[in-house]
Protein backbone atom coordinates (compact mmCIF):
# COMPACT_ATOMS: atom_id res chain seq x y z
CA UNK A 1 0.00 0.00 0.00
CA UNK A 2 1.51 3.48 -0.79
CA UNK A 3 -0.34 7.17 0.23
CA UNK A 4 -0.10 10.07 -1.91
CA UNK A 5 -0.41 13.56 -1.24
CA UNK A 6 -1.84 15.16 -4.68
CA UNK A 7 0.21 13.54 -7.38
CA UNK A 8 3.34 12.82 -5.65
CA UNK A 9 3.14 9.06 -4.18
CA UNK A 10 4.65 8.73 -0.56
CA UNK A 11 7.45 5.31 -0.43
CA UNK A 12 5.55 2.62 1.61
CA UNK A 13 5.39 2.34 5.17
CA UNK A 14 8.21 0.23 6.62
CA UNK A 15 5.89 -2.22 8.59
CA UNK A 16 3.67 -5.03 7.41
CA UNK A 17 0.75 -4.51 9.69
CA UNK A 18 -2.65 -4.34 8.61
CA UNK A 19 -5.87 -2.33 10.49
CA UNK A 20 -7.39 -6.06 10.96
CA UNK A 21 -4.30 -7.28 12.83
CA UNK A 22 -4.42 -4.26 14.62
CA UNK A 23 -8.29 -5.16 16.06
CA UNK A 24 -7.32 -8.60 16.73
CA UNK A 25 -4.14 -7.75 18.65
CA UNK A 26 -5.83 -5.54 20.80
CA UNK A 27 -8.85 -7.69 21.27
CA UNK A 28 -7.27 -10.76 22.00
CA UNK A 29 -5.46 -8.39 24.57
CA UNK A 30 -8.54 -7.19 26.00
CA UNK A 31 -10.14 -10.36 26.11
CA UNK A 32 -7.92 -12.28 28.05
CA UNK A 33 -6.83 -9.68 30.31
CA UNK A 34 -10.25 -9.44 31.45
CA UNK A 35 -10.87 -13.19 31.66
CA UNK A 36 -7.84 -13.39 33.80
CA UNK A 37 -9.13 -10.52 36.21
CA UNK A 38 -12.26 -11.80 36.64
CA UNK A 39 -10.99 -14.96 37.66
CA UNK A 40 -8.28 -13.66 39.88
CA UNK A 41 -11.31 -11.07 41.23
CA UNK A 42 -14.09 -14.00 41.80
CA UNK A 43 -12.93 -16.99 41.14
CA UNK A 44 -15.62 -20.16 41.64
CA UNK A 45 -17.16 -22.58 39.32
CA UNK A 46 -19.58 -20.25 37.23
CA UNK A 47 -16.98 -17.11 36.29
CA UNK A 48 -14.58 -19.90 35.38
CA UNK A 49 -16.89 -22.16 33.47
CA UNK A 50 -18.17 -18.70 31.65
CA UNK A 51 -14.30 -18.74 30.85
CA UNK A 52 -14.03 -22.53 29.14
CA UNK A 53 -17.08 -21.80 27.21
CA UNK A 54 -15.62 -18.38 25.76
CA UNK A 55 -12.09 -20.12 25.61
CA UNK A 56 -14.36 -23.11 23.62
CA UNK A 57 -15.72 -20.35 21.23
CA UNK A 58 -12.48 -18.78 20.62
CA UNK A 59 -10.91 -21.84 19.92
CA UNK A 60 -14.12 -22.99 17.88
CA UNK A 61 -13.98 -19.90 15.64
CA UNK A 62 -10.22 -20.41 15.39
CA UNK A 63 -11.07 -23.40 13.36
CA UNK A 64 -13.51 -22.21 11.14
CA UNK A 65 -11.25 -19.12 10.46
CA UNK A 66 -8.47 -21.82 9.50
CA UNK A 67 -10.80 -23.52 7.28
CA UNK A 68 -11.53 -20.36 5.57
CA UNK A 69 -7.55 -19.37 5.52
CA UNK A 70 -7.89 -16.32 7.45
CA UNK A 71 -3.79 -16.44 9.18
CA UNK A 72 -4.30 -13.79 11.40
CA UNK A 73 -7.09 -14.46 12.88
CA UNK A 74 -6.86 -18.19 13.06
CA UNK A 75 -3.86 -17.63 15.58
CA UNK A 76 -4.86 -14.72 17.26
CA UNK A 77 -8.17 -16.84 18.09
CA UNK A 78 -6.31 -19.52 19.10
CA UNK A 79 -4.27 -18.02 21.41
CA UNK A 80 -7.03 -16.76 23.02
CA UNK A 81 -8.35 -19.96 23.25
CA UNK A 82 -5.41 -21.44 24.82
CA UNK A 83 -5.07 -18.21 27.62
CA UNK A 84 -8.89 -17.72 28.67
CA UNK A 85 -8.31 -22.40 28.82
CA UNK A 86 -5.70 -21.99 31.05
CA UNK A 87 -7.47 -19.15 33.18
CA UNK A 88 -10.57 -20.77 33.51
CA UNK A 89 -9.37 -24.18 34.59
CA UNK A 90 -8.42 -24.81 37.65
CA UNK A 91 -5.06 -23.74 36.90
CA UNK A 92 -6.29 -20.60 38.06
CA UNK A 93 -4.64 -21.47 41.77
CA UNK A 94 -1.29 -21.41 42.85
CA UNK A 95 0.79 -22.12 40.07
CA UNK A 96 3.25 -25.02 42.07
CA UNK A 97 0.35 -26.88 44.22
CA UNK A 98 -2.63 -27.00 42.31
CA UNK A 99 -3.09 -30.45 40.39
CA UNK A 100 -1.44 -31.35 37.21
CA UNK A 101 -4.35 -33.14 35.88
CA UNK A 102 -6.39 -30.06 34.17
CA UNK A 103 -2.83 -29.47 32.51
CA UNK A 104 -2.57 -32.79 31.11
CA UNK A 105 -5.99 -32.54 29.62
CA UNK A 106 -5.50 -29.36 27.85
CA UNK A 107 -2.39 -30.47 26.53
CA UNK A 108 -4.45 -33.33 25.04
CA UNK A 109 -6.80 -31.05 23.92
CA UNK A 110 -4.56 -28.62 22.25
CA UNK A 111 -3.08 -32.01 20.49
CA UNK A 112 -6.72 -32.83 19.28
CA UNK A 113 -7.29 -28.91 17.63
CA UNK A 114 -3.48 -29.24 16.02
CA UNK A 115 -5.19 -32.79 14.34
CA UNK A 116 -8.50 -30.58 13.44
CA UNK A 117 -6.42 -27.70 12.05
CA UNK A 118 -3.06 -28.63 10.92
CA UNK A 119 -1.89 -25.30 10.30
CA UNK A 120 -2.66 -23.51 13.26
CA UNK A 121 1.24 -22.98 15.08
CA UNK A 122 -0.47 -22.09 17.96
CA UNK A 123 -2.48 -25.50 19.01
CA UNK A 124 1.12 -27.44 19.59
CA UNK A 125 2.86 -24.98 21.09
CA UNK A 126 -0.19 -24.49 23.52
CA UNK A 127 -0.03 -28.26 24.17
CA UNK A 128 3.83 -28.05 24.55
CA UNK A 129 3.14 -25.38 27.55
CA UNK A 130 0.49 -27.14 29.30
CA UNK A 131 2.48 -30.34 29.26
CA UNK A 132 5.09 -28.25 30.70
CA UNK A 133 3.64 -26.79 33.22
CA UNK A 134 1.39 -30.59 33.86
CA UNK A 135 5.31 -31.56 34.86
CA UNK A 136 6.31 -29.03 37.05
CA UNK A 137 2.85 -29.29 38.68
CA UNK A 138 3.41 -33.49 39.03
CA UNK A 139 6.39 -32.70 40.76
CA UNK A 140 5.76 -32.36 44.22
CA UNK A 141 4.58 -35.46 44.28
CA UNK A 142 6.98 -37.32 43.56
CA UNK A 143 10.41 -38.00 45.20
CA UNK A 144 12.79 -35.97 44.85
CA UNK A 145 14.80 -39.18 43.13
CA UNK A 146 12.83 -39.05 40.76
CA UNK A 147 12.76 -35.08 39.27
CA UNK A 148 15.89 -35.52 37.52
CA UNK A 149 14.45 -38.46 35.08
CA UNK A 150 11.16 -35.84 34.71
CA UNK A 151 13.33 -33.05 33.53
CA UNK A 152 15.29 -35.38 31.11
CA UNK A 153 12.24 -37.08 30.12
CA UNK A 154 10.67 -33.38 29.07
CA UNK A 155 14.05 -32.58 27.65
CA UNK A 156 14.03 -35.22 24.92
CA UNK A 157 10.04 -34.59 24.10
CA UNK A 158 11.16 -30.91 23.61
CA UNK A 159 14.05 -32.15 21.60
CA UNK A 160 11.46 -34.34 19.48
CA UNK A 161 9.74 -31.67 18.79
CA UNK A 162 12.22 -29.26 17.57
CA UNK A 163 13.82 -32.16 14.87
CA UNK A 164 10.27 -32.83 13.69
CA UNK A 165 8.08 -29.56 13.99
CA UNK A 166 7.66 -26.53 11.63
CA UNK A 167 10.51 -23.82 11.74
CA UNK A 168 8.84 -21.65 14.18
CA UNK A 169 7.29 -24.35 16.58
CA UNK A 170 11.01 -25.70 16.08
CA UNK A 171 12.81 -22.94 17.71
CA UNK A 172 10.45 -21.96 20.28
CA UNK A 173 10.72 -25.65 21.07
CA UNK A 174 14.16 -25.59 21.47
CA UNK A 175 14.49 -22.12 23.48
CA UNK A 176 11.87 -23.64 25.92
CA UNK A 177 13.98 -27.03 26.15
CA UNK A 178 17.09 -25.73 27.01
CA UNK A 179 16.33 -25.26 30.69
CA UNK A 180 14.87 -28.80 31.49
CA UNK A 181 18.17 -30.20 29.27
CA UNK A 182 20.37 -28.19 32.17
CA UNK A 183 18.48 -28.94 34.83
CA UNK A 184 18.45 -32.73 33.97
CA UNK A 185 22.05 -32.69 32.65
CA UNK A 186 22.51 -31.37 36.49
CA UNK A 187 21.32 -33.42 38.04
CA UNK A 188 21.59 -36.88 35.64
CA UNK A 189 25.51 -36.16 36.12
CA UNK A 190 24.97 -36.13 39.90
CA UNK A 191 22.81 -39.08 40.09
CA UNK A 192 24.94 -41.36 37.41
CA UNK A 193 27.86 -40.64 39.95
CA UNK A 194 26.27 -40.96 43.75
CA UNK A 195 22.85 -43.17 43.32
CA UNK A 196 22.94 -46.99 43.95
CA UNK A 197 21.61 -49.71 41.40
CA UNK A 198 19.22 -48.94 38.56
CA UNK A 199 18.93 -44.74 38.99
CA UNK A 200 22.38 -44.38 38.01
CA UNK A 201 22.47 -46.74 34.89
CA UNK A 202 18.91 -44.84 34.03
CA UNK A 203 20.64 -42.08 34.95
CA UNK A 204 23.24 -42.43 32.24
CA UNK A 205 21.05 -43.68 30.14
CA UNK A 206 18.99 -40.48 29.93
CA UNK A 207 21.83 -38.32 29.53
CA UNK A 208 23.13 -40.42 26.58
CA UNK A 209 19.80 -39.72 24.92
CA UNK A 210 19.24 -36.41 25.77
CA UNK A 211 22.73 -35.59 24.07
CA UNK A 212 22.17 -37.84 20.93
CA UNK A 213 18.95 -35.62 20.65
CA UNK A 214 20.89 -32.67 21.30
CA UNK A 215 22.97 -33.36 18.27
CA UNK A 216 20.39 -34.52 16.12
CA UNK A 217 19.17 -30.65 16.48
CA UNK A 218 22.52 -29.75 15.11
CA UNK A 219 21.28 -31.41 11.67
CA UNK A 220 18.82 -29.35 11.17
CA UNK A 221 19.09 -25.87 9.90
CA UNK A 222 16.20 -24.03 10.56
CA UNK A 223 18.08 -24.15 14.00
CA UNK A 224 21.27 -22.94 13.11
CA UNK A 225 20.96 -19.17 14.42
CA UNK A 226 20.34 -21.03 17.98
CA UNK A 227 22.99 -23.69 18.05
CA UNK A 228 25.81 -21.49 17.93
CA UNK A 229 29.11 -22.47 16.75
CA UNK A 230 29.26 -25.51 14.75
CA UNK A 231 31.45 -27.41 17.30
CA UNK A 232 29.72 -26.41 20.02
CA UNK A 233 26.86 -28.82 20.59
CA UNK A 234 28.77 -31.57 19.69
CA UNK A 235 31.62 -31.02 22.46
CA UNK A 236 28.93 -30.66 24.69
CA UNK A 237 27.07 -33.71 23.96
CA UNK A 238 30.22 -35.43 24.02
CA UNK A 239 31.17 -33.97 27.12
CA UNK A 240 28.04 -35.05 28.92
CA UNK A 241 27.71 -38.54 27.34
CA UNK A 242 31.55 -39.16 28.47
CA UNK A 243 30.94 -38.03 32.20
CA UNK A 244 27.37 -40.24 32.18
CA UNK A 245 29.16 -43.50 31.34
CA UNK A 246 32.47 -43.20 33.55
CA UNK A 247 29.84 -42.17 36.46
CA UNK A 248 28.04 -45.26 35.90
CA UNK A 249 30.58 -47.48 35.49
CA UNK A 250 33.05 -46.47 38.15
CA UNK A 251 30.91 -48.15 40.90
CA UNK A 252 32.05 -51.07 39.08
CA UNK A 253 35.70 -51.00 40.76
CA UNK A 254 39.07 -50.05 39.86
CA UNK A 255 39.01 -53.02 36.67
CA UNK A 256 35.84 -51.48 35.20
CA UNK A 257 38.11 -47.39 35.68
CA UNK A 258 40.89 -48.88 33.81
CA UNK A 259 38.37 -50.22 31.42
CA UNK A 260 35.97 -47.30 30.99
CA UNK A 261 39.05 -45.09 30.44
CA UNK A 262 40.62 -47.45 27.49
CA UNK A 263 37.39 -47.44 26.07
CA UNK A 264 37.38 -43.46 26.00
CA UNK A 265 40.89 -44.07 24.51
CA UNK A 266 39.38 -45.78 21.78
CA UNK A 267 36.33 -43.83 21.01
CA UNK A 268 39.08 -40.91 20.70
CA UNK A 269 41.50 -43.02 18.57
CA UNK A 270 39.03 -44.83 16.40
CA UNK A 271 36.89 -41.46 15.50
CA UNK A 272 39.86 -39.98 14.27
CA UNK A 273 41.16 -42.24 12.58
CA UNK A 274 38.18 -44.13 10.97
CA UNK A 275 35.24 -40.86 10.18
CA UNK A 276 35.73 -39.32 6.77
CA UNK A 277 33.23 -36.79 5.36
CA UNK A 278 30.23 -35.12 6.92
CA UNK A 279 30.16 -37.35 9.59
CA UNK A 280 33.49 -36.38 10.83
CA UNK A 281 32.80 -32.83 11.11
CA UNK A 282 29.81 -34.06 13.61
CA UNK A 283 31.12 -36.98 15.21
CA UNK A 284 34.56 -36.49 15.44
CA UNK A 285 34.25 -33.92 18.47
CA UNK A 286 32.05 -36.02 20.25
CA UNK A 287 34.23 -38.70 20.12
CA UNK A 288 37.54 -36.50 20.75
CA UNK A 289 35.38 -34.57 23.40
CA UNK A 290 33.72 -37.76 25.07
CA UNK A 291 37.15 -39.92 24.82
CA UNK A 292 39.19 -37.45 26.47
CA UNK A 293 36.60 -36.73 29.70
CA UNK A 294 36.74 -40.91 29.96
CA UNK A 295 40.02 -41.60 30.19
CA UNK A 296 41.13 -38.39 32.42
CA UNK A 297 37.95 -38.97 34.62
CA UNK A 298 39.38 -42.61 34.90
CA UNK A 299 42.83 -41.60 35.75
CA UNK A 300 42.24 -39.22 38.13
CA UNK A 301 40.06 -41.61 40.15
CA UNK A 302 42.74 -44.06 40.13
CA UNK A 303 45.33 -41.65 40.90
CA UNK A 304 43.36 -40.49 43.57
CA UNK A 305 43.23 -44.48 45.07
CA UNK A 306 46.66 -44.60 44.62
CA UNK A 307 45.99 -47.61 42.29
CA UNK A 308 49.27 -47.50 40.26
CA UNK A 309 49.39 -50.65 38.40
CA UNK A 310 45.72 -50.17 36.97
CA UNK A 311 47.18 -46.61 36.03
CA UNK A 312 49.93 -48.20 34.57
CA UNK A 313 47.81 -50.74 32.73
CA UNK A 314 45.74 -48.32 31.62
CA UNK A 315 48.85 -46.10 29.99
CA UNK A 316 50.00 -49.16 28.16
CA UNK A 317 46.43 -49.56 26.62
CA UNK A 318 46.07 -46.03 25.60
CA UNK A 319 49.52 -46.44 23.54
CA UNK A 320 48.37 -48.83 21.51
CA UNK A 321 45.41 -47.22 19.33
CA UNK A 322 47.57 -44.22 19.54
CA UNK A 323 50.13 -46.16 17.47
CA UNK A 324 47.66 -47.25 14.90
CA UNK A 325 46.49 -43.53 14.69
CA UNK A 326 50.06 -42.69 13.90
CA UNK A 327 50.35 -45.62 11.10
CA UNK A 328 47.18 -44.87 9.30
CA UNK A 329 46.99 -40.81 9.90
CA UNK A 330 50.08 -38.91 8.74
CA UNK A 331 48.45 -35.59 9.56
CA UNK A 332 48.25 -36.77 13.13
CA UNK A 333 51.69 -38.04 13.83
CA UNK A 334 53.01 -34.98 14.99
CA UNK A 335 50.32 -35.63 17.96
CA UNK A 336 50.22 -39.03 18.02
CA UNK A 337 53.35 -40.25 18.35
CA UNK A 338 54.63 -38.07 21.26
CA UNK A 339 51.14 -39.10 22.99
CA UNK A 340 52.28 -42.77 22.71
CA UNK A 341 55.53 -42.26 24.03
CA UNK A 342 54.39 -40.08 26.73
CA UNK A 343 52.02 -42.92 27.66
CA UNK A 344 54.73 -45.77 27.56
CA UNK A 345 56.93 -43.62 29.54
CA UNK A 346 54.26 -42.87 31.97
CA UNK A 347 53.46 -46.40 32.45
CA UNK A 348 57.45 -47.12 33.08
CA UNK A 349 57.53 -45.02 35.94
CA UNK A 350 54.09 -45.71 36.96
CA UNK A 351 55.36 -49.52 37.74
CA UNK A 352 58.01 -48.23 40.08
CA UNK A 353 55.87 -47.27 43.21
CA UNK A 354 53.29 -50.56 42.10
CA UNK A 355 56.49 -52.49 42.90
CA UNK A 356 56.47 -54.04 39.15
CA UNK A 357 59.63 -52.67 37.82
CA UNK A 358 62.91 -51.60 39.83
CA UNK A 359 64.70 -48.42 39.07
CA UNK A 360 67.03 -50.17 36.70
CA UNK A 361 64.22 -52.03 34.81
CA UNK A 362 62.60 -48.86 34.13
CA UNK A 363 65.43 -46.86 33.10
CA UNK A 364 65.91 -49.86 30.45
CA UNK A 365 62.74 -49.48 29.30
CA UNK A 366 62.96 -45.55 28.92
CA UNK A 367 66.14 -46.32 26.94
CA UNK A 368 64.67 -48.86 24.46
CA UNK A 369 61.46 -46.51 24.05
CA UNK A 370 64.29 -44.09 23.26
CA UNK A 371 66.05 -46.14 20.95
CA UNK A 372 62.86 -46.84 18.96
CA UNK A 373 61.75 -43.24 18.94
CA UNK A 374 64.95 -41.98 17.26
CA UNK A 375 65.08 -45.03 14.85
CA UNK A 376 61.17 -44.26 13.94
CA UNK A 377 61.31 -41.07 13.84
CA UNK A 378 64.36 -40.74 11.64
CA UNK A 379 61.91 -41.79 8.89
CA UNK A 380 59.42 -39.36 8.86
CA UNK A 381 58.26 -35.78 7.94
CA UNK A 382 59.64 -32.73 9.79
CA UNK A 383 57.19 -32.26 11.96
CA UNK A 384 56.72 -35.39 12.78
CA UNK A 385 60.49 -36.17 13.16
CA UNK A 386 60.52 -33.11 15.74
CA UNK A 387 57.69 -34.12 17.86
CA UNK A 388 59.33 -37.32 18.29
CA UNK A 389 62.78 -36.10 18.93
CA UNK A 390 61.17 -34.48 22.04
CA UNK A 391 59.59 -36.85 23.25
CA UNK A 392 61.98 -39.31 23.47
CA UNK A 393 64.41 -36.41 25.16
CA UNK A 394 61.87 -36.95 27.93
CA UNK A 395 62.27 -40.20 28.08
CA UNK A 396 66.18 -40.36 27.91
CA UNK A 397 65.88 -37.44 31.07
CA UNK A 398 63.33 -39.40 32.92
CA UNK A 399 66.24 -42.60 32.68
CA UNK A 400 68.74 -40.58 34.20
CA UNK A 401 67.39 -39.24 36.86
CA UNK A 402 65.79 -42.45 37.60
CA UNK A 403 69.17 -44.15 37.84
CA UNK A 404 70.80 -40.76 39.36
CA UNK A 405 68.46 -41.13 42.51
CA UNK A 406 69.16 -44.70 42.76
CA UNK A 407 73.02 -43.90 42.14
CA UNK A 408 73.78 -46.55 39.64
CA UNK A 409 76.74 -44.62 38.21
CA UNK A 410 77.74 -47.71 35.84
CA UNK A 411 74.43 -48.42 34.11
CA UNK A 412 73.67 -44.60 33.61
CA UNK A 413 76.73 -44.92 31.49
CA UNK A 414 76.18 -47.47 29.80
CA UNK A 415 72.72 -46.14 29.15
CA UNK A 416 73.86 -42.62 28.06
CA UNK A 417 76.34 -44.27 25.95
CA UNK A 418 73.46 -46.28 23.73
CA UNK A 419 71.16 -43.30 23.88
CA UNK A 420 73.99 -41.55 22.29
CA UNK A 421 74.58 -44.41 19.30
CA UNK A 422 70.63 -44.04 18.95
CA UNK A 423 71.21 -40.07 18.54
CA UNK A 424 74.69 -40.09 16.51
CA UNK A 425 72.20 -42.49 14.04
CA UNK A 426 69.60 -40.34 14.10
CA UNK A 427 71.66 -37.54 12.91
CA UNK A 428 73.63 -39.29 10.44
CA UNK A 429 70.51 -40.42 8.82
CA UNK A 430 68.58 -37.13 9.24
CA UNK A 431 71.38 -35.17 7.30
CA UNK A 432 71.49 -34.85 3.39
CA UNK A 433 74.87 -34.85 2.18
CA UNK A 434 76.12 -31.57 0.62
CA UNK A 435 73.47 -29.62 2.08
CA UNK A 436 74.05 -27.37 5.34
CA UNK A 437 73.04 -28.18 9.08
CA UNK A 438 69.95 -27.20 10.02
CA UNK A 439 68.98 -26.31 13.49
CA UNK A 440 67.04 -29.61 14.55
CA UNK A 441 70.36 -31.67 12.81
CA UNK A 442 72.71 -29.33 14.63
CA UNK A 443 70.76 -30.42 17.60
CA UNK A 444 71.30 -33.89 17.12
CA UNK A 445 74.73 -33.70 16.94
CA UNK A 446 75.48 -31.50 20.07
CA UNK A 447 73.16 -34.36 22.10
CA UNK A 448 74.96 -37.27 20.80
CA UNK A 449 77.86 -35.19 21.91
CA UNK A 450 76.88 -34.66 25.34
CA UNK A 451 75.18 -38.56 25.97
CA UNK A 452 78.62 -39.72 24.82
CA UNK A 453 80.40 -37.61 27.11
CA UNK A 454 78.39 -37.89 30.47
CA UNK A 455 78.77 -41.59 29.89
CA UNK A 456 82.44 -41.62 29.59
CA UNK A 457 82.81 -39.11 32.38
CA UNK A 458 79.94 -41.23 34.59
CA UNK A 459 82.22 -44.35 33.99
CA UNK A 460 85.64 -42.42 34.88
CA UNK A 461 83.80 -41.60 38.20
CA UNK A 462 82.36 -44.88 38.99
CA UNK A 463 85.91 -46.59 38.52
CA UNK A 464 87.31 -43.66 40.13
CA UNK A 465 89.81 -42.45 37.63
CA UNK A 466 91.60 -39.33 38.62
CA UNK A 467 93.38 -38.33 35.28
CA UNK A 468 92.92 -35.17 33.85
CA UNK A 469 92.70 -37.34 30.13
CA UNK A 470 89.65 -39.23 31.30
CA UNK A 471 87.94 -36.51 31.24
CA UNK A 472 89.67 -34.16 28.84
CA UNK A 473 89.77 -36.21 26.40
CA UNK A 474 86.05 -37.33 25.93
CA UNK A 475 85.20 -33.59 26.09
CA UNK A 476 87.30 -33.03 23.42
CA UNK A 477 85.94 -35.81 21.67
CA UNK A 478 82.31 -34.60 22.01
CA UNK A 479 83.31 -31.37 20.94
CA UNK A 480 84.13 -33.20 17.68
CA UNK A 481 81.22 -35.25 17.21
CA UNK A 482 79.18 -31.96 18.36
CA UNK A 483 80.97 -30.52 14.80
CA UNK A 484 79.30 -33.33 12.78
CA UNK A 485 79.42 -33.33 9.06
CA UNK A 486 81.30 -29.58 9.18
CA UNK A 487 84.36 -31.74 10.46
CA UNK A 488 84.48 -33.04 6.62
CA UNK A 489 82.95 -29.98 4.76
CA UNK A 490 83.54 -27.15 6.81
CA UNK A 491 86.59 -24.58 7.81
CA UNK A 492 88.42 -26.02 10.15
CA UNK A 493 89.12 -24.15 12.93
CA UNK A 494 85.60 -23.68 14.17
CA UNK A 495 84.87 -27.63 13.68
CA UNK A 496 88.38 -28.78 14.77
CA UNK A 497 89.76 -26.41 17.17
CA UNK A 498 87.63 -26.77 19.90
CA UNK A 499 88.07 -30.33 20.08
CA UNK A 500 91.86 -30.66 19.41
CA UNK A 501 92.88 -27.53 22.13
CA UNK A 502 90.83 -29.21 24.71
CA UNK A 503 92.79 -32.52 24.35
CA UNK A 504 95.95 -30.45 24.05
CA UNK A 505 96.05 -28.16 26.14
CA UNK A 506 95.23 -30.03 29.64
CA UNK A 507 98.13 -32.94 29.49
CA UNK A 508 100.46 -30.54 27.72
CA UNK A 509 100.56 -27.70 30.20
CA UNK A 510 100.34 -30.92 33.46
CA UNK A 511 103.74 -32.65 31.51
CA UNK A 512 105.33 -29.17 31.85
CA UNK A 513 104.41 -28.19 35.71
CA UNK A 514 104.34 -31.19 36.97
CA UNK A 515 107.62 -32.91 35.32
CA UNK A 516 105.64 -35.93 34.12
CA UNK A 517 108.11 -37.15 31.00
CA UNK A 518 105.72 -40.44 30.32
CA UNK A 519 102.80 -38.09 29.79
CA UNK A 520 104.99 -35.32 28.09
CA UNK A 521 106.21 -38.42 25.75
CA UNK A 522 102.74 -39.18 25.11
CA UNK A 523 101.71 -35.60 24.21
CA UNK A 524 104.37 -35.41 21.89
CA UNK A 525 103.80 -38.04 20.31
CA UNK A 526 100.27 -37.46 19.61
CA UNK A 527 100.91 -34.12 18.29
CA UNK A 528 103.23 -35.06 15.69
CA UNK A 529 100.66 -37.83 14.45
CA UNK A 530 98.14 -35.03 14.73
CA UNK A 531 100.51 -32.47 12.56
CA UNK A 532 101.29 -35.08 10.15
CA UNK A 533 97.71 -35.61 9.92
CA UNK A 534 96.78 -32.42 9.17
CA UNK A 535 99.58 -31.50 6.86
CA UNK A 536 98.42 -35.17 4.59
CA UNK A 537 94.81 -34.20 4.66
CA UNK A 538 95.34 -30.43 4.01
CA UNK A 539 93.37 -29.59 7.09
CA UNK A 540 94.56 -26.17 8.72
CA UNK A 541 93.66 -26.91 12.36
CA UNK A 542 95.29 -30.14 13.22
CA UNK A 543 98.45 -28.59 11.70
CA UNK A 544 98.80 -25.59 13.90
CA UNK A 545 97.79 -27.75 16.86
CA UNK A 546 99.96 -30.22 16.40
CA UNK A 547 102.96 -27.74 15.60
CA UNK A 548 101.85 -25.68 18.39
CA UNK A 549 101.86 -28.36 21.25
CA UNK A 550 105.24 -29.70 19.88
CA UNK A 551 106.68 -26.14 20.56
CA UNK A 552 104.53 -25.61 23.42
CA UNK A 553 106.54 -28.80 25.24
CA UNK A 554 110.05 -27.84 23.83
CA UNK A 555 109.55 -24.66 25.11
CA UNK A 556 107.97 -25.14 28.41
CA UNK A 557 110.87 -27.74 29.54
CA UNK A 558 113.65 -25.36 28.10
CA UNK A 559 111.88 -22.69 30.53
CA UNK A 560 111.88 -24.91 33.36
CA UNK A 561 115.52 -26.47 33.12
CA UNK A 562 116.47 -22.50 32.93
CA UNK A 563 117.74 -20.68 36.04
CA UNK A 564 114.43 -18.54 36.71
CA UNK A 565 116.33 -15.14 35.37
CA UNK A 566 117.72 -16.72 32.25
CA UNK A 567 113.52 -17.80 31.98
CA UNK A 568 112.50 -14.60 32.46
CA UNK A 569 115.00 -13.30 30.17
CA UNK A 570 114.03 -15.62 27.42
CA UNK A 571 110.23 -15.20 28.25
CA UNK A 572 110.56 -11.14 28.26
CA UNK A 573 112.73 -11.47 25.04
CA UNK A 574 110.30 -13.70 22.85
CA UNK A 575 107.62 -11.37 23.91
CA UNK A 576 109.53 -8.08 22.62
CA UNK A 577 110.44 -9.90 19.49
CA UNK A 578 107.04 -11.04 18.58
CA UNK A 579 105.43 -7.25 19.78
CA UNK A 580 107.93 -5.82 17.60
CA UNK A 581 107.44 -8.16 14.89
CA UNK A 582 103.64 -6.93 14.94
CA UNK A 583 103.79 -3.57 15.19
CA UNK A 584 106.40 -3.17 12.05
CA UNK A 585 103.40 -4.65 10.10
CA UNK A 586 100.66 -3.01 11.64
CA UNK A 587 102.01 0.19 12.91
CA UNK A 588 100.04 2.10 15.41
CA UNK A 589 100.82 5.91 16.53
CA UNK A 590 103.97 5.94 18.42
CA UNK A 591 105.57 2.57 17.17
CA UNK A 592 106.29 4.09 13.60
CA UNK A 593 107.98 7.45 14.71
CA UNK A 594 111.77 7.72 14.46
CA UNK A 595 113.55 7.85 18.02
CA UNK A 596 115.02 11.54 16.84
CA UNK A 597 111.09 12.53 16.98
CA UNK A 598 110.50 11.39 20.23
CA UNK A 599 110.51 13.90 22.83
Amino acid sequence: MTRSVGTAPLPPLPYRARPPQVLLGVGAVLLVSAGAAIASAYGGGPVRALLLVLAAAAAGSSVRAARSRLRSSQETLAASAAALALVGSDLGGPLLTAASGSAALLAVGFLVLHRVAPTTTVWPLAAWAAAQLAVLRALDGVATGLHTLAYLGVALVGLGIALAGRRVIARIALVTTVPWWLAGVTGGSASAWTDAGAERWLSAGLMVAASAGLLLTRRRRELDPLMGPPVAVPVLAGLVTGAAVTGAFSSLGPLSMTLTGYAGVLLATTAAATLTGWWRSLLLPVGLSAGVVMALLCIGQLVARERWSELSLLLVLTALPTVLVAARRPDDRPVALPVALGCLAGAALLALPAVLLGPVTAAVLLTVLYGVAMTVGAGLDAASRSATARAAAVCSLAAAVLLRAADEGTTLAVLFAVQGLFTLSWAWRTHTAGQPLDASSATAWRGAAVQLVAAAWFLAAAADLAAVEWYSLPAAAGLLVAAGPRLVDGPSWPAWGPGLLTAALPSAVLAITTSDGARAGAVLVVAAAVLVAGARTGVRAPLMVGAGTALFLGLGFTVRALPWPLAAALVVGCALLALGTRRERRPVAGFGTRLADLR
